[in-house]
């Protein structure tokens, strides 16, 4: 027995909810290669409340629901497995909170990055944003699917930027997490200090609840920062380099793009497109900055501090020379190849949405995403690149991003497969090469610790024990299975 749909206007308004047949059916499919069907109906909450009395009728009726904030997943989490209703959170937008003192901010779940870092902008202050996340992408959703920030490399600003949250469980009832828990008003100095339980939801994909707060770790924006690039023949060739950077811990960024991907960054010809899928679009530019620019490139950017920022700057520089003195790599603060290109970087690190621009190329990006110990990723790129040869898809038009993690201690790594999703026949090929692909990389020991789709089969088969334990915390709090059922675990 589903909501009945009078019942939901009075929760929501008339104007609030939407069953035509049109919208119903643009809900049922993203980019990615995933299916869903189409959803009963959307609503529009517009305040928590709203958001309890939707889940609390849900329970009593057993309806499915599936929350989603912007839409810009792209890996199929929020679409509707099992029909039921979408909950989209967008408008509930608002930027609630921003303690100067404590540096962090508040947000619901349809504040966008664009929108939250021009707010903080305003004010001098930044929040940290994941490589390639697109400007209307929800801050909340991102944050909570772990999406790993340009700053991960270091351990304060990459890492715990999730203090206090507040959730809607599935029985409708309110948890709060962090200091907010312990009354009074959320944060203060002593920063996220027992907020721990908020894990619980991280990369759950709306299967336990729906968040409806988070409070987020900002910083200052530092005007002062040096950016510097180190360019290699082959992927392994990177690898005593990070590692002898990341050791003297120097830099606050620091990431490695492949030809494909910086040329599709650096190209002036192609726009951040502003729908998924895109449309493919020849480009002269593309096919010039492919032939010319190196195959990998390391990019480093060094941050001053909040305060003598110049100094910061200056014995982190010497650090990295000695460091490319020791290893006999030549240290650029430009590229040749591209005008400016320190100048297009630092804009990026702020506003890193640029490299979107690859879903020109054919349409579609379906990205290998995992995560791999340092000196294995030589090996994690041969897995792909045997599929893709296995597959007849071309390895020069793969697309790749490789981000440092706490140190170096481990590397965030995104491959790209590119198609044209309207082609079939391409579609499916290309679809073969990124499951084949998929499977070389577990076998060879890639962490895939965000499974979605296809890859939740892959990663539970082969972890039991771990997934019967998943399928316990979610009968516990989920026992009316109607939390975004079909994702995460497949129940």
């Amino acid at each position: 027995m589903a909501i009945d749909k009078k019942r939901l206007m009075e929760i929501f308004g008339e104007t609030n909810v939407i069953d035509n047949e049109t919208l119903r059916e643009c809900y049922a499919r993203d980019q990615s290669f995933e299916a869903g069907v189409k959803p009963d109906c959307i609503v529009f909450p517009g305040t928590v409340e709203q958001v309890q009395q939707v889940v609390k009728a849900a329970q009593e009726t057993g309806t499915p629901l599936i929350p989603y904030s912007s839409g810009l997943n792209l890996h199929g989490a929020a679409l509707a497995k099992r029909g039921g209703i979408i909950v989209n959170l967008s408008r509930m937008n608002k930027i609630l909170t921003l303690d100067e003192e404590n540096w962090f901010v508040m947000v619901e779940p349809g504040v966008t990055y664009k929108q939250l870092q021009d707010f903080l902008s305003k004010k001098g202050y930044r929040i940290m944003i994941p490589f390639g996340a697109p400007p209307d992408r929800s801050v909340l959703t991102s944050y909570l699917e772990r999406d790993p920030v340009l700053s991960a490399n270091s351990f304060e600003y990459g890492n715990n930027l999730i203090m206090d949250t507040e959730l809607v469980l599935p029985d409708g009832e309110i948890l709060k997490t962090g200091l907010w828990s312990a009354g009074g008003e959320p944060g203060n100095s002593m920063g996220p200090v027992r907020n721990l339980i908020f894990r619980l939801w991280t990369g759950a994909q709306g299967t336990l609840g729906i968040m409806t707060k988070m409070c987020l770790h900002i910083m200052p924006d530092i005007k002062e920062r040096k950016i510097f690039f180190l360019t290699f023949e082959k992927l392994s060739a990177a690898i005593s380099s990070l590692r002898a950077i990341q050791r003297k811990e120097i830099g606050f960024e620091c990431f490695l793009l492949n030809r494909f991907n910086l040329a599709a960054l650096l190209n002036p010809d192609w726009k951040v497109p502003e729908i998924f899928p895109s449309f493919p679009a020849s480009s002269p530019g593309f096919d010039r900055l492919r032939s010319i620019l190196p195959p990998w490139v390391l990019i480093l950017s060094i941050q001053g501090g909040p305060l003598y920022p110049e100094e910061k700057i200056a014995y982190e520089t010497e650090a990295l020379k000695e460091v490319c003195s020791t290893l006999k790599i030549e240290l650029q603060e430009t590229l040749p190849q591209v005008e400016d290109a320190a100048g297009l970087l630092a804009h990026e690190l702020l506003y890193p949405w640029g490299i979107l621009k690859k879903f020109n190329y054919r349409g579609s990006v379906h990205d290998l995403s995992f995560k791999s110990p340092l000196q294995d990723i030589a090996a994690m790129e041969a897995a792909i690149m045997d599929a893709c040869s296995a597959g007849g898809y071309e390895p020069d038009e793969v697309g790749a991003y490789v981000l440092c993690l706490e140190r170096g201690r481990a590397l965030h790594c995104e491959f790209d497969l590119h198609c044209d999703v309207k082609n079939a026949e391409e579609a499916g090929r290309v679809k073969g090469v990124w499951l084949k692909a998929s499977e070389n990389l577990m076998n060879q020991g890639a962490l895939f610790d965000r499974p979605y789709g296809p890859w939740a089969e892959m990663v539970y088969s082969r972890a039991e024990a771990y997934a019967e334990k998943l399928k316990a915390v979610k009968r516990e709090i989920d026992p009316a299975g109607i939390m975004n059922p079909g994702n995460l675990i497949p129940l």
